[in-house]
């Protein structure tokens, strides 16, 4: 099993990587690189993937759908969630969508269009990596975002390479939401389910996050 996580952003900042599943249940990183936009970053992992099996589903951290009556209830749902952790800047960790850069929004919905257009069936989750990490513990009052490197994750993905950028990291934690969405991970939910008059220019996608957030 293949999947493929991204982390939208601007020239030179697009993190993307290729995962393939492990008989114990975990993720082992096989590429990751930096591009400059979708067209480069979807091209270049699917590349690198057929060396390792069949996608079978990505995360891209971009919002994938929007609601016509104001803020998502799972952007909400998880900036409180991170607050009872004890994080902060939750509102700019996890903006409202009419806030966010235009980078992680159109570039986001673009890589998901080309992955649909070449792969029509994958299964693709939006993912919101600097989220996760609160929502997985990793990330504590004590252990900020900025200081967790790739060797934090041990318990969720391998990597070969003991130093990644943070949009690598980023791109691998969304492959970590698509691996939970594949499985059904327990302990986590679609939160895309509970929205209501929800948008979605690329149709279907999910939404994976930890259900330990609030309802």
């Amino acid at each position: 099993m293949v999947i493929l996580g991204f982390d939208p952003g601007g020239k030179s900042q697009f993190g993307w990587c290729v995962a393939q599943g492990t008989n114990g249940g975990h993720l082992q990183l096989r590429a990751s690189d930096i591009a400059s936009h979708a067209d480069e970053a979807v091209t270049a992992a699917l590349r690198k993937a057929v060396d390792f099996g069949r996608v079978e589903a990505a995360g891209i951290d971009s919002p994938l759908f929007w609601v016509a009556d104001g803020d998502r209830k799972a952007d909400k749902s998880i900036r409180s969630a991170m607050k009872r952790l004890g994080a902060i800047n939750v509102g700019g960790t996890v903006q409202q969508v009419n806030s966010l850069r235009g980078a992680c929004l159109s570039q986001g919905i673009m890589a998901a269009h080309l992955l649909r257009r070449e792969l029509p069936e994958i299964r693709i989750t939006e993912s919101h990596p600097k989220a996760l990490l609160w929502l997985l513990h990793v990330a504590r009052i004590k252990r900020p975002v900025v200081e967790i490197g790739i060797g934090h994750l041990v318990d969720f993905i391998e990597s070969e390479s003991p130093r990644l950028s943070d949009h690598e990291r980023d791109a691998a934690l969304g492959a970590v939401a698509a691996l939970a969405m594949i499985n059904k991970r327990s302990g986590w939910r679609d939160l895309y389910r509970e929205e209501k008059n929800a948008f979605t220019p690329v149709s279907p996608v999910e939404y994976w996050m930890p259900v330990e957030i609030a309802t």
